[in-house]
C-alpha cells in the first residue's frame, strides 16, 4: 500500500475553493452593489497571471457596463492595461 505524505492537489483544490467561497461570502454581507461587484471581478482580474484571461474578462465586464449605461459617455468604462 502506498503512503501519501501531506495533501493531494485535489484536497488542496477544495480547501482553496472553500476559502474563496468564504471571501465571497464575506464580501456579500459587507452589502455591495451589481456595480461594486463588477469593480471587484475588474480588480481582482488584474491580478491574474494569464494575460489572455485577464483580458478577455476585463473585456467582458466592460461590455457589462455599456449595456447597464448606454446613455452615458463611457465614464464607468474600465481602462484596459
Amino acid at each position: 500500500m502506498i503512503k501519501n505524505y501531506g495533501k493531494i492537489k485535489d484536497e488542496e483544490k477544495v480547501e482553496q475553493s472553500i476559502v474563496a467561497r468564504d471571501i465571497t461570502k464575506t464580501i456579500m454581507e459587507y452589502g455591495v452593489s451589481q456595480y461594486q461587484i463588477l469593480k471587484i471581478v475588474y480588480l481582482l482580474s488584474l491580478e491574474l497571471e494569464d494575460r489572455e484571461l485577464s483580458d478577455d474578462l476585463i473585456t467582458v465586464v466592460n461590455s457589462v457596463l455599456k449595456q447597464e449605461n448606454p446613455d452615458e459617455s463611457g465614464d464607468d468604462e474600465l481602462i484596459v492595461r
